[in-house]
């Protein structure tokens, strides 16, 4: 967090809340290798593009299915 965003390490460790620490890491970037690509479980999610109109039925289903 402190080297992804130049926050001040003081900032990250007592001003910044837990929420805003999850979603700000969230946004940061990872950087696989292709070994741990094959070995992980993230290739074998399905990824579902929600932007996308002709996904509409699938995202509905995922949150049915989830809640």
């Amino acid at each position: 967090m402190v080297k992804g965003f130049r926050f001040p390490m003081d900032y990250v460790l007592y001003d910044l809340s837990y929420a805003n620490l999850i979603l700000l890491g969230a946004t940061l970037p990872s950087y696989n290798s292709e070994k741990s690509k094959t070995s992980g479980n993230i290739s074998d999610q399905e990824v579902i593009r929600a932007d996308d109109p002709k996904n509409k039925q699938k995202v509905k289903d995922f949150f049915k299915s989830v809640h």
